[in-house]
């Protein structure tokens, strides 16, 4: 008979460094410990991003973000002048080698956190990102934090956003008070994935926004709203279609409002969206038109055809959402 200890998963083991612990368990995000610990775990293989980014389960931007991170902080180093290439296992014999190509290295952006020392390495090798952060500079008169500067870098090298085009986007920021990292971040993501990469689309989103603001302040103002607010995208989508698009007085939208609030009882965009489509399709321009349309008096012979009632206008495809 003989004995041998039951270790469990303490069988197999690996060391991790102790500065990991001590200087960058606080700092550190999920996806780079991730990363770190795969890397210490695989006792000094090299790994392609995409296969890095399926054993920690991650996608493979996140992993090369979490690859940046530990770079930067010294606990890993490149083997090629050229990040993205720097964890590619190096193939036996003779092996393809990929041909040079003309873009320089740089380092890569989306990092888990916005880093000072990071950002100003960033700068110091590219300049048209020192251009750009230049330029937002002065637009803003103030020295950029590390979020905001690493925000431009990631709008320009991830989301592809040309340096005129961040240009307008912070212009705009700026003018609605809103030139933070946050706002500016989820406003280049937007543009991009709407494909807004030129000075002329951007033009055209930026006179869409102007004129849904102003639409949904007239809209504010006919229905008698004392606190004002920022529309819902529903809502400021509707009020330009109605004043831009399909040219609704003011007079008009009130003569809605009340017809919406008389029937239903509260106010709802949906209800009045019904009632100002049916006008648009009827021809009606004005409150005296649409007055025709109100159900004839008691004891007054009906001379035409009442407007439609609630259950009708709910049946528009524009109430199949919820309020």
């Amino acid at each position: 008979m003989g004995y041998a200890l039951e270790l469990g998963a303490w069988s197999t083991v690996f060391a991790v460094p102790g500065a990991l612990v001590d200087k960058y368990i606080k700092d550190a995000d999920g996806p780079a410990l991730k990363v770190i610990l795969i890397l210490l775990r695989s006792g000094g293989r090299t790994w392609s991003p995409q296969e890095l980014a399926d054993a920690c389960g991650l996608p493979v931007p996140e992993a090369e973000r979490a690859v940046a991170y530990w770079v930067q902080n010294g606990l890993l180093a490149k083997r090629d002048t050229a990040l993205s290439t720097a964890l590619i296992p190096e193939k036996d014999g003779a092996a393809e080698k990929t041909p040079p190509t003309e873009e320089k290295s740089r380092p890569s952006t989306r990092l888990p956190r916005p880093d000072g020392l990071f950002v100003t390495q960033y700068i110091e090798s590219s300049p048209e990102i020192r251009s750009l952060l230049a330029e937002v500079e002065s637009l803003l008169g103030k020295t950029l934090s590390p979020a905001l500067s690493s925000t431009l870098i990631q709008a320009h090298e991830d989301y592809g956003l040309p340096p005129e085009v961040i240009l307008m986007l912070i212009h705009y920021a700026q003018k609605h008070g809103k030139a933070n990292a946050a706002y500016i971040s989820a406003m280049a993501k937007n543009w991009a994935s709407a494909e807004i990469l030129t000075v002329e689309t951007a033009e055209i989103r930026l006179r869409e926004l102007d004129e849904t603001a102003l639409a949904w302040e007239r809209c504010e103002a006919a229905f008698g709203m004392a606190a004002r607010r920022a529309p819902s995208r529903t809502e400021g989508e509707s009020a330009r279609r109605w004043l831009y698009d399909w040219g609704v007085s003011e007079e008009l939208l009130k003569e809605a409002y009340d017809r919406c609030v008389d029937t239903t009882g509260k106010f709802s965009m949906k209800y009045i969206n019904a009632i100002l489509d049916r006008w648009h399709k009827a021809g009606i321009r004005s409150a005296e038109d649409a007055a025709k349309e109100q159900p004839p008096k008691a004891g007054k012979p009906e001379s035409r055809s009442s407007t439609l009632d609630l259950n009708e206008y709910k049946a528009y495809d524009f109430f199949d959402d919820d309020d």
